[in-house]
């Protein structure tokens, strides 16, 4: 479905408060969705749990466990687009996922280096699919950190929205950083960019 050009795709609802993986099944057992995949350890694509329900003949929500960020997320494919985020609405109400203030806030407040590295790659994540700005600076200010640490998260976080404002800063890292590792890991972004 979602090679469908015509198809919608919502952002990444981000989970939280939500306990277990048992919860979300229950959630949509309780939609009466059917289940058209449940895969566990998708290692390559770095997710370890994927399930996706058809919720109308034209719209799936697909139930992702991202391995690096260790986030859990809600995203709805299909169409038409109003259909789309009237569903997301509603999910949105029903689950209270992290809101886009949210993330944002969680990376200026994070007081510790873990913190600021589990928020910087929670916002990357979460960020909308069109360019955001102020999602772009506080990534970039990532990208740009002293701590090696911070600069992984931030480096990670571009992988998720690939918006071509990242590519100067990625190609940049990929020739400059001074941790080797981190320039392979900005090249393979930039090779899934070019993708």
């Amino acid at each position: 479905m979602s090679d469908n050009p015509a198809s919608y795709t919502s952002r990444r609802l981000i989970l939280k408060d939500w306990g277990s993986e048992e919860e979300v099944m229950q959630f949509g057992a309780e939609g009466n969705w059917e289940a058209v995949q449940d895969q566990s350890f998708d290692i390559p694509e770095g997710i370890v749990r994927n399930v996706m329900w058809q919720v109308t003949p034209d719209i799936v929500l697909q139930y992702a466990v991202d391995s690096r960020s260790e986030c859990s997320v809600f995203v709805l494919i299909g169409s038409p687009e109003d259909s789309v985020q009237r569903l997301q609405e509603s999910i949105e109400r029903n689950v209270h996922p992290w809101t886009l203030n949210e993330l944002i806030t969680a990376v200026d407040r994070a007081e510790d280096r873990e913190a600021l590295y589990r928020a910087v790659l929670r916002a990357g994540v979460g960020a909308p699919r069109e360019f955001h700005r102020k999602f772009f600076k506080r990534i970039k200010k990532a990208i740009l950190n002293g701590d090696s640490r911070i600069r992984s998260a931030g480096i990670w976080a571009t992988a998720y929205s690939r918006w071509p404002e990242f590519v100067p800063l990625l190609t940049d890292v990929s020739q400059q950083d001074p941790l080797e590792s981190l320039q392979r890991d900005a090249r393979i972004i930039l090779n899934h960019y070019a993708e």
